[in-house]
């Protein structure tokens, strides 16, 4: 059975309809993994790192994204995120750099319950930027 994956953003398409053997993505409660032959459904995605493995590849490929939405068909599975980002466009030492001067802000000042949700969204975001950075083997 061959399941087909499509990452798309406002700006950018990941991939489309490439055959994949495994779709995991962060869903609204938790990591879903999705085979071959899964049952329809649509869900909303968390800010995480999604992974997929290309139809006879060992290597699992892997992008952040930032919220969005996941269906899955007989056809596959399709992936409209807000924001994805592959590892190798990912400055890891810039995104280090912005997680620790936002939690010093966030910690010597005063915010509002908007600046709190916002926070939150970009700890997240970069939290899953450097796993996803991380997880890549080193360039050569």
């Amino acid at each position: 059975m061959n399941m087909k994956l499509t990452i798309v953003t406002p700006e950018k398409r990941i991939l489309v309809g490439q055959e994949v053997d495994e779709v995991t993505v962060p869903a609204f409660k938790g990591e879903l993994n999705i085979l071959p032959g899964h049952a329809p459904l649509i869900t909303t995605l968390e800010t995480g790192v999604m992974k997929w493995k290309l139809k006879g590849k060992e290597k699992q490929d892997l992008a952040v994204i930032s919220w969005g939405y996941c269906q899955v068909s007989p056809e596959g599975v399709n992936i409209l995120a807000n924001i994805a980002d592959l590892p190798e466009e990912i400055d890891l030492q810039a995104t280090k750099e912005f997680l620790a001067l936002s939690e010093k802000k966030i910690m010597n000042e005063l915010i509002t319950d908007e600046d709190w949700a916002e926070f939150q969204r970009d700890w997240a975001h970069a939290r899953a930027k450097i796993e996803a950075a991380e997880q890549q083997p080193a360039k050569k």
